[in-house]
């Protein structure tokens, strides 16, 4: 059988048929540059982003998108990142979505009103990609749907 991506798929079914879904990241950074690496480096690995430079964006999106995961700033203008997990916490629709807090203060500061809050990580900066990739990889399911045949 060939390979498509990590997906064994039979011989006999053509691989157009197949797709994977661009899986949605929400970054919610204040700075204009962290926002737009990050935003390059995620999209470079698959992912759509949208991204947002406010504690309030950031939730106002999140209820309009309900991205497959946040990642926020711990100090945003606004709501800080620890309040904006708890809006999110709070919606319904938000609940399951893995929510990453990421500062450049020591995590031994925040860490614990960040976990009480909802979030299910958190990063120092600079940012370990690597780790960041394997955190996504770890909390973003993915699925195989099939293409929508015209």
């Amino acid at each position: 059988m060939p390979l498509t991506g990590n997906i064994q798929v039979p011989s006999t079914v053509p691989t157009s048929v197949f797709q994977r879904p661009k899986r949605t990241i929400l970054v919610a950074e204040d700075s204009a540059d962290s926002r737009e690496m990050l935003q390059v480096l995620l999209e470079m690995k698959g992912y759509s982003v949208i991204s947002v430079g406010d504690g309030y964006s950031a939730v106002d999106v999140a209820v309009q998108h309900v991205p497959d995961l946040v990642l926020i700033d711990l100090q945003l203008p606004g709501l800080d990142g620890v309040s904006v997990a708890k809006a999110l916490r709070l919606r319904p629709e938000l609940r399951s979505v893995p929510i990453i807090i990421i500062s450049g203060y020591d995590p031994a500061g925040y860490r614990e009103a960040a976990l009480h809050a909802g979030c299910d990580e958190c990063l120092l900066k600079p940012i370990d990609f690597n780790r960041l990739y394997q955190i996504l990889h770890e909390r973003i399911p993915v699925h195989v749907v099939r293409a929508r045949t015209a």
